[in-house]
Formats: structure tokens, C-alpha cells, sequence
């Protein structure tokens, strides 16, 4: 996995990401999450809160795909 095969599709609250992915899995799209918060928390770094602004990505082939449930 590079990270230059990955597009970023949205930004936003943990709640919509959620429903985003649930939608993307639904047409057979296995997006990737990045949520900078919670892994800090994981690894025991403290950073400022920054909301629960989540990343979604997609694949570059599935991009197009992935644009009809945005």
C-alpha cells in the first residue's frame, strides 16, 4: 500500500465518516480510515483536541465509484 494510491474524499466528523464508509462498503469499496486523535491516544502522545475530524480515503481505481455516494 503506497500512499500515493490512496485519494482523500472526505474530512469531517467520526458521524459522518461513519456513514460514509458504511455506504462505500455497500457498493463494495473498502475505504481506508485515518483518525490522528485516536491513534495518538493509542501510543500514549498527548495532542491537543482537535474535534473528531476523521479521513476517509479510497483507492485511485475506485475513486470515480467512490464519488457517487458523496
Amino acid at each position: 500500500m503506497m500512499a500515493a494510491d490512496y485519494i482523500l474524499i472526505f474530512r469531517g466528523s467520526n458521524i459522518e465518516a461513519g456513514r460514509i464508509i458504511y455506504d462505500l462498503k455497500e457498493i463494495g469499496i473498502q475505504p481506508i480510515t485515518k483518525d490522528q486523535q485516536t491513534s495518538a491516544a493509542r501510543s500514549g502522545f498527548a495532542i491537543p483536541a482537535l474535534g473528531d475530524e476523521v479521513q476517509v480515503l479510497v483507492h485511485k481505481d475506485e475513486y470515480e465509484r467512490a464519488k457517487e455516494v458523496l
